[in-house]
């Protein structure tokens, strides 16, 4: 009888453990992604860079962070792992407001993975741009 018990206690407790590993893998999705893969990705979309410069990512309490040039405006991109404390809890700040904060300064947000984009919304080729950061 006790053979049996912990037969089925190890056949029903496979799917929970599964469960909660999947759960963990998702937590930093696309984070295996790079900058160099973002902006092919948006020359594929038809959005051309013409320039790529390093931002104060520590400000953003981010990983990194680069201002891309499209066009006669430059957006924000801020790469976040969820994996350490203060990204996560900022990253969730941005995920539950909608905003970034950046010494005071409100920004929209939006995320896609463990990407932010900052800067998007009075960009002339704003469409275009979240359609190709969304499908990143």
């Amino acid at each position: 009888m006790k053979r049996s018990f912990w037969k089925y206690w190890m056949l029903w407790s496979a799917p929970l453990v599964l469960f909660f590993l999947t759960a963990c893998i998702s937590r930093n999705e696309n984070y295996e992604k790079t900058y160099p893969e973002l902006i092919t990705h948006f020359a594929n979309c038809g959005i051309k860079v013409d320039s790529v410069t390093p931002l104060a990512y520590y400000l953003a309490q981010a990983e990194s962070g680069y201002a891309l040039k499209i066009g006669p405006r430059e957006v924000g991109i801020y790469k976040y792992n969820q994996e350490r404390k203060k990204q996560n809890f900022r990253y969730r700040l941005v995920e539950d407001s909608g905003v970034l904060y950046i010494n005071g300064k409100k920004f929209k947000a939006l995320l896609n993975g463990c990407f932010v984009m900052i800067d998007f919304d009075t960009h002339p080729d704003q469409e275009k741009i979240v359609k190709a950061f969304e499908s990143f």
